[in-house]
């Protein structure tokens, strides 16, 4: 909260700021558990079952052996599916998997032993729909919980190991494809299309190199590398064009070009699949498995299908004829003995890189088994499953947080803290920083908060998360340079922005040089309390969404609302209202009603705003002095220095301690001489000057009429009559506070007033060049009681909505009179009389409101009335006034 001035009074002796508080919204980025991605993980395994049933409809077209050796890899992968976890017929039973196999394999071997003269679509309308049915009878018959997502979860293997053998597949074909595409470039033409291939292949290959030993912490260059997803899509198309001329050369295990060319396409789907589950699960051991393995398959199977082509084309490569139909077709140095060399390779790459995609490829396995129970609602499975896959696999930052989030939750916060020191002692992921940082920090280390976000700052130098948390925390410390430092001016990101201006108007540092919010949210609240602080009118407005986070909306309206309306009061209050009906924190229901007085008052609804503060101090008594300040300030700028002298008396005994040495003469001059002398002592606090000149002489009749006298005047003109305020107008010499006594008078004790003295207040007023003219005279209006239509003034049109007058002020005591003489009921005027004298002590607002009681027969309410006003009128001057009434 930042306090910025509502409004400002001057009185001519000194000036007055009603204070409230404005909102600084800051927006700390924080960690959260996993969210389980249980629709996308069902899609994928949907659609990994439905490629495997196609494939396996296309494997039966193989001939005999190579589909004895298909059927064989099948079922092996199947063994991977882990679908003795549905626990069918008994725990980790192997039914499942039986059934499984059957389902699977079963029709496909019949077809193909029995019925090879079946056309493959009719196979495949066979062979994948008793494949998926087996599927849905497995999930039927197990009785695990949400068996469906279990056995999607697990597929991830199987996809995995589809994914390791398309990219040994694939292994040479950006080479080869490019290959391909100069020879067919090169026919007839006889370019030295070898020298393309040499550089090609060299820069590729050492682009491969730098990336694995980046991805083995062996040596990386100063800049970002991007994610090896797009090189599998671009690996995955050059495949298309050499698979084409593989089936036309080389002798496939099947008849129909159609098969290879699906199962290719079957096979780089599911592999596609791999990587999308590795991405929106989180898995990073996953991800980096598949990372590595094409990185190992690129190096490997490009290097030495290079080697293949120069040692068996290169006499020949440049002469411009098709060598392209002959490329796999080598009279020495054979095709499949080069891939048995890019094995040996692969081997060398794996050993190289200390076989770590054996533990990526165990540990994918474990945060399959531990998404599946975090996301059934076993956070204690969940929690030991990804502990012990973080242990395996310490590049596996989503276990590290989930398993010390899931420690929080159960709240063992010594481990969990001690799973953050623990990632610090390896190389810590941005998640991990950011969320040690704010674990200390809630449990109020800041010093450790701190530690932990600067020593990120150096793992991570350029990292904006990281940036921006611990200029937040440089801003607790009072820090502000150091936090304006790491929040630059022309960031782009919104979160940015509006912490910077937040930080800004905070310490009121380069507050001249206010970045623009633009369409922020966050950064307009932070920017209306810039212009709330300074006493501007921003440029822009902002309106409270449904959408909007309910601390969003309440500062939205609060600070809008500190600025300027532009809604019915009435839609604004509904809206309070609704919002104070949702919120359960206590904090925040006081906040919204500080929020209601404020729209109050900024329609001039005065009565309304001082009683919603009286309710505010009743009920919530700790911070009922400050309510009590509050409403005083209010009372001091409607001129009634006697409430609010009580007010903040009251407000000293229920612990206000903000006293200022300009309250001093409204505690002095409203009745509490004593109260104001013991404040000044307590506090430390001088009497104004024009005060401590004149207290020891206050009998001296000059005084009556220096700042002594004025302000004495001023105190009583609310119950003043009209000998006591128009003499002392009259006997004041020209000036400041004859202007603004000129101006009580007219505003509230207009209506006691001649035409005469109405146009002679009124020119004088006038006289003066700096005030506003129509301001004056439509005022003079209000006082004669003659006003027909709204007034044009803005000041005044408050008081006229739908052109009906209004006595939303009531010390506006002509606008009283005049709203109760346009009422449509006795009932309603003598409630809104009854309701202005409550704070008014004007006597002939009382003589009116004495009249419409005993109009409605409320003779014990008159007698009441009547012995309240004698206490501050003479009873001669009140039967004078009762018989000029009458």
């Amino acid at each position: 909260m930042v306090e910025v001035p509502l409004d400002f009074y001057n009185w001519g002796v000194a000036n007055y700021a009603l204070q409230v508080e404005n909102y600084l919204v800051f927006q700390n980025f924080e960690v959260l558990a996993p969210v389980p991605q249980i629709e996308k993980t069902y899609f994928f395994g949907a659609v990994v079952c439905l490629l495997i049933g196609l494939a396996i409809s296309l494997i039966t077209t193989f001939r005999r052996y190579h589909f004895i050796g298909a059927m064989a890899l099948v079922i092996l992968m199947l063994t991977f599916s882990g679908v003795n976890s549905l626990n069918i017929g008994s725990v980790s039973s192997n039914l499942a998997l039986i059934i499984l196999m059957a389902g699977f394999t079963l029709p496909a071997m019949v077809i193909h032993f029995f019925y090879e003269h079946i056309p493959l679509t009719k196979r495949t309308l066979i062979i994948a729909p008793i494949a998926w049915c087996t599927i849905a009878l497995l999930l039927y018959l197990s009785p695990t919980v949400n068996p469906t997502l279990l056995l999607s979860e697990n597929l991830g293997l199987v996809a995995l190991s589809v994914a390791a053998i398309f990219l040994l597949y694939v292994g040479h074909a950006l080479v080869g494809g490019f290959f391909l595409l100069l020879t067919k470039l090169n026919q007839g033409v006889g370019l030295k299309i070898s020298w393309h291939l040499t550089i090609f292949t060299t820069g590729y290959l050492l682009l491969l190199l730098i990336i694995l030993l980046h991805y083995t912490n062996s040596y990386s260059l100063p800049f970002t590398y991007p994610p090896l997803f797009p090189l599998f899509i671009v690996v995955g198309v050059a495949g298309w064009f050499e698979i084409r001329a593989k089936i036309d050369q080389i002798d496939q295990p099947f008849n129909l070009p159609i098969v290879g060319k699906s199962l290719y396409w079957i096979g780089f789907g599911i592999s596609s699949m791999a990587f999308w589950k590795a991405s929106f699960s989180l898995n990073q051991p996953m991800l980096d498995f598949l990372d590595h393995w094409l990185l190992y398959t690129q190096i490997a199977f490009s290097l030495l299908f290079f080697i293949y082509l120069m040692s068996n084309f290169l006499g020949f490569m440049n002469s411009g004829k098709p060598i392209s139909e002959v490329i796999f077709r080598p009279k020495y140095f054979a095709y499949v003995h080069m891939r048995i060399g890019a094995l040996i390779a692969l081997l060398s790459l794996v050993v190289y890189s200390d076989g770590v995609i054996a533990p990526q490829l165990s540990t994918s396995s474990t945060n399959f088994s531990a998404d599946y129970y975090y996301a059934t609602g076993r956070p204690l499975e969940a929690r030991i499953l990804y502990e012990n896959s973080w242990i395996r696999y310490r590049k596996n930052g989503k276990a590290k947080v989930a398993t010390a989030l899931l420690y929080e939750d159960e709240n063992q916060l010594t481990l969990a803290k001690q799973q953050m020191l623990e990632a610090f002692e390896w190389s810590p992921s941005v998640p991990e920083v950011i969320l040690a940082a704010n674990m200390a920090h809630k449990r109020n280390r800041y010093f450790d908060a701190l530690f932990y976000l600067e020593k990120g700052l150096e793992i991570y130098p350029d990292n904006t998360l990281i940036k921006n948390n611990l200029a937040l925390l440089y801003s607790k410390g009072n820090k502000a340079q150091k936090a304006l430092e790491l929040l630059p001016p022309n960031d782009r990101s919104g979160t940015i922005q509006a912490n910077r201006i937040g930080v800004q108007v905070k310490h009121l540092l380069n507050i001249d040089h206010l970045p623009e919010p633009g369409q922020d949210r966050i950064g307009k609240i932070n920017t209306l309390a810039y212009y709330n602080l300074i006493g501007d009118f921003a440029n822009f407005t902002i309106e409270a969404e449904v959408s909007d986070a309910p601390l969003t909306q309440q500062a939205i309206l609060r600070n809008q609302w500190s600025n300027k309306t532009f809604a019915p009061i009435d839609q604004d209050i509904a809206l309070v209202d609704s919002l104070y009906s949702k919120e359960l924190s206590t904090a925040a229901q006081q906040e919204l009603r500080v929020t209601r007085v404020i729209r109050s008052y900024q329609d001039h609804q005065v009565s309304s705003a001082l009683k919603y503060l009286n309710g505010l101090a009743i009920d919530f008594e700790g911070s009922a002095g400050y309510f009590h300040g509050m409403a005083a300030y209010i009372l001091i700028g409607q001129g009634d220095f006697e409430k609010a002298a009580n007010e903040l008396a009251t407000a000293e005994m229920m612990g206000y301690r903000d006293f200022k040495s300009d309250q001093l003469p409204v505690l002095y001059f409203g009745g509490h001489k004593d109260i104001a002398k013991k404040i000044a002592e307590k506090y430390q606090l001088e009497f104004p000057e024009w005060m401590k000149n004149e207290l020891d002489s206050i009998g001296n009749p000059q005084i009556d009429m220096g700042y002594f006298g004025y302000f004495d005047h001023l105190v009583q003109l609310n119950k003043a009559t009209k000998d006591e305020f128009l003499t002392f107008y009259k006997a004041m010499e020209d000036g400041p506070l004859k202007v603004i006594y000129a101006h009580e008078i007219l505003f509230k004790k207009g209506h006691w007033l001649s035409e005469s003295e109405l146009k002679e207040i009124s020119s004088y007023l006038l006289s003066h060049k700096d005030l506003d003219s129509r301001y004056i005279e439509e005022l003079g209006s209000i006082a004669r009681q003659k006003v027909t239509k709204s007034p044009e003034s803005p000041l005044l049109k408050v008081y006229f909505p739908d052109n009906a007058p209004v006595a939303t002020n009531p010390y506006f005591t002509p606008m009283v009179l005049m709203a109760a003489k346009d009422a449509p009921s006795s009932e309603e005027r003598y409630e809104l009389l009854r309701n202005a004298c409550e704070f008014n002590k004007d006597a002939r607002l009382w003589l009116t409101m004495i009249q419409a009681a005993r109009d409605l027969g409320l003779t014990g309410y008159v007698n009441t009335f009547v012995d309240e006003l004698r206490q501050w009128v003479p009873l001669t001057k009140l039967q004078e006034l009762q018989e000029s009434e009458d």
